[in-house]
C-alpha cells in the first residue's frame, strides 16, 4: 500500500467527532488480534471536523485507525472480523490479496442513512501498517469517477 494512500487516509479520520459502533466493533477486533497494535495519529479529529465543514468531492465523514503489524498477521482472520463486525447492511465489494508481497485489502460498502450516500469500510494491510478507514460518500459523486475513470477515485484520494 503506498504512502500517499496512507497519508490521504489520514486526512479522512478522527477522534474527536462520535464515532459508528460498527467501525468500533472491527478496529477493536483488529487491535485484539496477536502482532497488532493500534497507533495515535495526532490532529485527527481536526481533519475530521475540517471534512465536516468542506465536504471535499462529496466526502462527508470518515474515521480512520492505522496499526502496526507485522507480516503475521492471518488475512483470512481479519476478514472473518469484517465479515462479522462491519455491521448491518455492509457487503463486500473488492476482497483481494497477494500471497507474493503479502498485501490485501477488504472493501465495504453499505447504502448510507441518506439515499443518495453510501459508506464504504476499507481494511488493509502492507508489510508493517494495517488501516481501517470508514468513508461516507456522495453516490452520485463515487459513481461518476468510478465509471468516467475507475482510476480516478485513486487521483482523488491523493488530492490535497
Amino acid at each position: 500500500m503506498s504512502k500517499r494512500l496512507l497519508l490521504a487516509s489520514l486526512l479522512f479520520a478522527t477522534v474527536a467527532l462520535p464515532l459508528h459502533a460498527d467501525f468500533n466493533d472491527v478496529a477493536r477486533a483488529v487491535d485484539a488480534q496477536d502482532g497488532v497494535k493500534r497507533r495515535w495519529i495526532p490532529f485527527l479529529g481536526v481533519a475530521r471536523a475540517v471534512v465536516w465543514v468542506v465536504r471535499p468531492e462529496g466526502v462527508r465523514d470518515f474515521q480512520l485507525v492505522t496499526f502496526r503489524s507485522d507480516d503475521d498477521v492471518d488475512p483470512h482472520q481479519l476478514q472473518r472480523i469484517m465479515q462479522t463486525k462491519s455491521g448491518p447492511g455492509y457487503k463486500p465489494l473488492v476482497q483481494v490479496w497477494s500471497r507474493r508481497t503479502g498485501e490485501w485489502s477488504f472493501i465495504y460498502a453499505r447504502p448510507s442513512a441518506e439515499k443518495n450516500r453510501i459508506e464504504l469500510m476499507v481494511l488493509a494491510h502492507d508489510d508493517e501498517d494495517t488501516v481501517l478507514v470508514r468513508v461516507d460518500v456522495d453516490a452520485e459523486v463515487l459513481a461518476r469517477e468510478l465509471g468516467e475513470k475507475p482510476r480516478g477515485v485513486t487521483r482523488m484520494a491523493r488530492r490535497e
